[in-house]
């Protein structure tokens, strides 16, 4: 099996994103099986991982990983150690549709995010990587409690400064790290309570234990691929099916695993909350964290739905900072669908600017990360082909009915997008909206690539 999961590490992003489609289309029990023995730990993997595992006689409030550099022997309190004396801390939640995945299913990914971090800027940084119960066994709000829970132990059960949290989520995991900031912000509008704990009138503790209280907001927020909306009509829904590996079906079995079925005459429950964060017209100031960085494909059918919640979320003030690159859904953590590994160093490079910044660095300006919008296209000939792929009979017509239902016309925010860059970069070009220019610190590998916009 070794040798089949070398191979498949190895096999062209075409191939990948043709095998991703498939795993995503499949029942979960069956989704899982394969997908996690294709992203187990390697042996490599080993020692940058120290588990927390759920233990049935203790009211434990998450589970998952922490994942640094030699901690897996580490005791209880080296580790807590290790937390205190780190500059960062990237609290992350995995994607995969609320269905499959796991805390370790990125371990590269996640390791190279620590060595940016060290190489780059000198930071310390750990990863309190969280496992969240999995549709269609736990369905809404199960997951979105598990991510609440786990950052309210980091917060307020390990004493963690916020100030030095920066929440991160790709694709599912991007939309339950937005509900955890919403709900966190204002917990007077939810009740959070866990299966382990009731309302006792002999034990005020445990029933003072259910109470969720507001916590401070992390200083910055990274949403990879972020799913925003259960809606399918956008323009680049239309446009990118033929290159991403998330498809119309694939859509559907996710909404249909994740959240209860809605019956006739009933109206739509609050399940839609989670996917609901696209509705807002303001207000992200509240919840959101100072500073946010969004990394989304051009290729991909979330796209649009992604980049209409970044403008919003701009208008109302919020400091938003995204990177598009012409690859497919969730490029920045699923690297095997990316070709040009020179991209994937330059939004590493833009991924520590943008923590070094949120916990109070100053960047220079002619870095990859200027404090505004960013953009770094691969150029037109390098941009992916159509994925062919002969689907089952009953896939194809899911998916054909489901195209046939979107026939709202849905002209792509993607150019009003890229309009408003010019603008902010003309700004820029003035000395607006960029960060000021100060002396590489030490240990900084300074950037010799221009701050520059190229459109495609």
């Amino acid at each position: 099996m070794n040798s089949i999961r070398a191979k498949l590490r190895k096999l062209p992003p075409a191939a990948v994103i043709k095998l991703l489609r498939k795993i995503f289309s499949l029942p979960a029990p069956a989704a899982r099986l394969i997908l996690n023995d294709v992203t187990r730990a390697r042996t490599c993997h080993l020692p940058w991982i120290h588990r927390v595992k759920l233990n049935p006689h203790q009211n434990q409030d998450w589970s998952g990983c922490w994942i640094g550099e030699n901690v897996e022997k580490l005791d209880e309190p080296a580790l807590l150690q290790r937390i205190y004396e780190a500059d960062v801390i990237l609290f992350y939640v995995h994607g995969g549709g609320f269905r499959i995945g796991s805390c370790t299913m990125y371990m590269d990914t996640n390791i190279a995010w620590i060595q940016v971090l060290k190489e780059k800027y000198n930071l310390n940084a750990l990863i309190m990587s969280i496992d969240y119960r999995l549709a269609p066994e736990y369905k809404y709000p199960s997951p979105v409690e598990d991510v609440v829970r786990a950052y309210e132990h980091l917060i307020q059960k390990l004493g963690v400064n916020s100030e030095k949290v920066i929440v991160v989520g790709d694709s599912a995991g991007a939309a339950l790290s937005l509900e955890m900031l919403f709900i966190t912000h204002d917990p007077s509008m939810f009740e959070i309570v866990t299966e382990d704990v009731v309302d006792d009138e002999d034990d005020p503790a445990a029933a003072a234990a259910a109470i969720l209280t507001e916590l401070p907001r992390p200083a910055g927020t990274v949403l990879i691929s972020p799913l925003v909306t259960d809606e399918t009509t956008s323009e680049s829904w239309k446009q990118n099916q033929k290159y991403d590996y998330i498809t119309q079906y694939t859509a559907k079995v996710i909404k249909k695993d994740y959240f209860e079925a809605v019956t006739k005459g009933q109206k739509e429950p609050q399940q839609q909350q989670v996917l609901g964060i696209a509705k807002l017209e303001t207000g992200f100031q509240a919840f959101l964290s100072p500073q946010v960085l969004m990394y989304i494909g051009n290729r991909e059918v979330l796209r649009d739905d992604a980049v209409q919640l970044a403008m919003k979320a701009e208008q109302d003030g919020v400091a938003w900072h995204t990177v598009i690159e012409d690859f497919v859904h969730d490029w920045f953590c699923v690297r095997e669908v990316v070709k040009d590994k020179e991209a994937l160093k330059r939004a590493d490079d833009v991924f520590a600017d943008f923590c070094y910044s949120s916990i109070g660095g100053s960047v220079h300006q002619n870095q990859a990360y200027c404090g505004s919008r960013v953009y770094t296209p691969t150029p037109r000939d390098s941009l992916l082909e159509a994925v062919k792929e002969e689907a089952s009979d009953e896939e194809e017509q899911e998916q054909e009915d489901d195209y046939t239902d979107s026939t709202r016309s849905t002209s792509s925010v993607f150019d009003d997008f890229r309009l408003s860059k010019l603008s902010i970069f003309e700004n820029s070009s003035r000395n607006e909206h960029v960060l000021p220019v100060v002396e590489t610190p030490p240990g900084t590998l300074s950037s010799k690539r221009s701050a520059d916009v190229v459109f495609v």
